[in-house]
C-alpha cells in the first residue's frame, strides 16, 4: 500500500495493488499516484505563503532516498553527501522528521485495524475491492 498523508495523519490518497516485496520507489513509479505526480495531474494545492511571512512555497510530498526528485516531491540527499555537509545533514534530519507523520499514520491505522499486523494473501482484483 502506498499512501499520501497530510500533517494531521489523515490519508489523502491511497494506492493498493502492489506486492510487499517491491520497493517503495518501484511501487510509486507504477502507481496511479506516481503517474499523476510525474504528469503534474495529481491534485496538489497551489503554492501558498508560509504563516506570518510573504514567502510563497509549493506544497510537497516527502519521499525517501529511492524516490525520484520532482517539483512536488522532496527526497533526502544521498547519505554520502550528507556526511560531509552539515547543511545537507540538517536538511535530511528535518525531512526525516516530516516523514515520521506518515509512519505515525500507518501506526495508527495498524493499531486500529489489527489485520495489518498479519500478512494476508489476496489477488489484485480482490485488493481493489477491499
Amino acid at each position: 500500500m502506498l499512501a499520501v498523508v497530510d500533517a494531521d495523519c489523515k490519508f489523502t490518497a491511497v494506492d493498493v495493488g502492489s506486492y510487499g516485496t517491491e520497493g517503495d520507489a518501484g511501487i510509486f513509479l507504477k502507481s496511479e499516484i506516481g503517474r499523476k505526480i510525474k504528469n503534474n495531474t495529481f491534485n496538489v494545492p497551489p503554492p501558498k505563503a508560509l504563516p506570518g511571512t510573504d514567502t510563497v512555497v509549493p506544497h510537497v510530498i516527502v519521499g525517501d532516498e529511492a524516490f525520484v526528485l520532482h517539483q512536488n516531491l522532496m527526497k533526502p540527499y544521498p547519505r554520502q553527501q550528507s556526511l560531509h555537509d552539515a547543511s545537507k545533514a540538517v536538511y535530511n534530519y528535518r525531512l526525516s522528521r516530516a516523514r515520521r507523520t506518515t509512519e505515525n499514520a500507518f501506526g495508527i491505522l495498524c493499531s486500529y485495524f489489527r489485520l495489518f499486523f498479519v500478512q494476508f494473501q489476496l489477488l489484485q482484483k480482490q485488493q481493489k475491492k477491499l
